[in-house]
């Protein structure tokens, strides 16, 4: 599972994990388990994980020039291929003008079209670079500047072209109202050390960047692009030196600072906020939440500080940086050459009809995902899928009851967190209404401008509406999950719901093993360290008692120590410490998942299939989810930097579900085997 989380409240895993579907009384149907990957030479007790994976594992290569390869991956090329064949679908059949299909069909075809794009040369620019060359003071650059305030898709970070950013979403402590977080932004390199980092490689780095920026100064025909060049990567040193360190991004509570548009002129002079918001969309607004004050003040600063000629090379550059995927293939290439090779390492470039599929998917997301649901996910799999949900929730109260560690007062406030928490299942049930978004062929660079615009609108609009709870922040075509803690949601993709996750015509057992598993690991960091310092309305509100945290100290004290003694290498050994909170949510996710599964069968018993029972499967296909082959490189540095363990190892979370012991013939001398006094109970 790949996750990524934003300390605004927002959890985002880009994973693979699913739901499942209720039990179907005397059904036999057809389970994702596959006895084709087990190794039936590996006793259970010994290695559960090679005996659930074992063929796989000896069959399977890793891709060329990839160093693992994984379920993940599986679900990735399947989806990719589905959506691939649904847009260019879409571009082929010419549809009529206004339809979904017309706009996704277009929007691809337009990007596919070189020659078009090649054609118009930098013209698309024109306006920009003139309304640039316009700004002649303080004032008028603010209100430029305003002009770029945007909001990013994932609302985490803001782009080199956006000197802030701006999310839409509830305060931290009002959960009735939306309120614009502002974040810090406007940086070309990754973050603030890689411009103050004295290190030889950020000091290579800083180089290239510099040679980088002069390339586009030079494809724009500016003279003494090598002179401006060292001016701008000087402007965003200044730029990064106010920013706030990454450490900061892991406390959630300096992110909130409410700000009363009066303070911007007293707490950041320098910017002319009144034109700036003006300019930005909003005039009227009276209440901001500032994340990094620090770089709001710094930048401010610089506006009045640095040279008008200065900002407008800074703004120029990052004009062509931001469109040079619908720019002449010169412009794409130097941004690849740069951004690609020396940043990322890619080798070699992504073809032309991925990077059209990508933008197409960033721009119209929820349109995309409309063909996609109405060929992949039928309303029959969300009602099952739904289904599991409500079990889910019901086997979680359960447990948040009779935990040990958690006060009784603690469990009210869970038990009122877990009765507030929505969650979204394959695709939103209203959609977004791309009506007024104009979708022209053979215009690229007029499509990125005018669904840039139309999403910017959509999302200032939340200002002036109720907080929605279930709006959705992730596209049904895009494989993952997103929590977000505030407000109290989380969403689960279509796409995700697939298998070799989840099977909606398929057996409940291996679904909830499964997707059921990987859905609860998720709930249950609601409830944990992640999820404990916002209430059941998603404001900040640490709600676990210092004795709550004790005792869960306590017996998650246990988990490292389990994990800690988990050695791949003779010189490599899990940092049980690291993987901490991924580890106690795989074990949630495992008990919660079966104890859903038997709630399922409504006291009855499963059948067999393919001699297997239904426990079998369950845990077969908890086991099955974790298989995956990498390099000896890929894994040590996994375990040196990743907050999760190799998949091996969270496979043997079954170790301590007593459930797994009968349903395996588990005995006392297996090599997995626990005592059950020593079993880990922390859910």
């Amino acid at each position: 599972m790949v996750e990524t989380r934003s300390s605004s409240g927002l959890k985002s895993s880009v994973s693979t994990f699913l739901k499942a579907l209720p039990f179907l009384a005397g059904v036999v149907a057809t389970f994702a388990v596959s006895a084709a990957t087990q190794d039936a030479s590996v006793k259970p007790g010994d290695d559960f994980y090679r005996y659930a994976n074992g063929s796989w594992l000896a069959s399977s290569g890793i891709p060329a020039g990839q160093q693992s390869y994984d379920t993940r991956a599986m679900l990735r090329e399947k989806t990719s291929k589905q959506v691939r064949d649904l847009i260019q679908d879409a571009a082929a059949t010419h549809s009529a003008n206004g339809r979904i299909a017309q706009k996704v069909g277009d929007y691809y075809a337009s990007f596919m079209d070189e020659a078009s794009i090649e054609a118009k040369g930098l013209t698309p620019l024109a306006n920009e670079m003139t309304a640039i060359a316009a700004i002649t003071n303080k004032s008028s650059l603010s209100a430029y500047l305003g002009r770029t305030l945007n909001s990013e898709v994932d609302g985490l970070t803001a782009n080199a072209d956006h000197v802030l950013g701006v999310w839409i979403n509830q305060g931290f402590e009002d959960s009735e109202h939306n309120f614009p977080h502002l974040w810090q932004g406007g940086l070309g390199l990754p973050d603030r050390d890689s411009y103050i980092d004295p290190s030889a490689k950020m000091i290579e780095l800083r180089a290239q960047y510099q040679a980088h920026i002069a390339a586009v100064l030079k494809l724009a025909g500016l003279v003494n692009s090598e002179t401006r060049a060292v001016r701008i990567l000087g402007l965003e040193t200044r730029m990064a030196r106010t920013f706030a360190p990454a450490s900061d991004a892991a406390d959630v509570f300096k992110q909130n600072n409410p700000w009363k548009r009066t303070d911007f002129d007293v707490r950041a002079p320098g910017m002319d906020w009144e034109a700036y918001f003006r300019s930005a969309g909003l005039a009227g607004q009276l209440d901001f939440i500032v994340w990094q004050p620090s770089a709001v003040t710094g930048v401010s600063a610089l506006v009045d500080a640095e040279g008008i000629d200065q900002w407008r090379d800074y703004l120029r550059f990052h004009l062509i940086e931001h469109y040079a995927s619908v720019l002449p293939v010169a412009a794409a290439a130097e941004h690849f050459s740069f951004y690609g090779k020396i940043l990322s390492g890619t080798q070699p470039a992504p073809n032309r009809a991925e990077a059209a599929i990508a933008a197409t998917n960033g721009a119209l997301g929820q349109a995309v995902g409309q063909l996609y649901t109405h060929s992949y996910f039928p309303p029959e799999a969300k009602a099952r899928a739904q289904v599991m949900v409500a079990d889910l929730v019901t086997a979680f109260r359960s447990r948040i009851a009779s935990l040990t560690w958690m006060s009784p007062a603690t469990k009210e406030k869970a038990l009122a967190k877990l009765a507030a928490l929505e969650v979204g299942i394959g695709y939103p049930d209203a959609w977004i209404d791309y009506s007024t978004l104009d979708v022209v062929r053979g215009d690229a660079f007029g499509n990125a401008r005018r669904a840039e615009a139309f999403n910017r609108l959509r999302n200032l609009e939340k200002l002036r509406q109720p907080v929605n709870p279930v709006e959705w922040p992730i596209s049904p075509q895009i494989p993952g999950a997103v929590i977000m803690f505030s407000p109290n949601a989380e969403f689960f993709s279509a796409a995700i719901l697939q298998p070799p996750y989840f099977d909606s015509q398929g057996d409940s057992a291996s679904n909830y093993g499964s997707a059921g598993a990987g859905m609860a690991h998720e709930i249950s960091h609601s409830f944990d360290e992640l999820g404990n310092i916002y209430d059941a309305h998603g404001r900040l509100s640490n709600w676990w008692s210092g004795e709550d945290l004790l005792r869960f100290r306590a017996e998650a004290a246990k988990v490292v120590a389990q994990y800690d003694a988990y050695c791949p290498l003779a010189d490599l050994c899990v940092k049980g410490k690291q993987v901490l909170s991924e580890n106690v949510a795989d074990l949630a996710g495992l008990l919660v998942a079966h104890d859903a599964y038997v709630l399922s069968l409504k006291g009855q018993t499963d059948v067999v299939l393919g001699g297997l029972s239904g426990e079998q499967r369950f845990f077969l296909a908890f086991a099955q989810r974790w298989r995956r082959i990498q390099s000896e490189a890929a894994l040590r540095r996994q375990i040196t930097t990743d907050t999760h363990a190799p998949g091996q190892y969270r496979s043997d979370a079954v170790r301590n579900v007593d459930a797994w012991y009968p349903a395996y013939k588990i005995v006392n001398g297996d090599k997995l085997y626990i005592k059950p006094e020593d079993r880990l109970r922390i859910w």
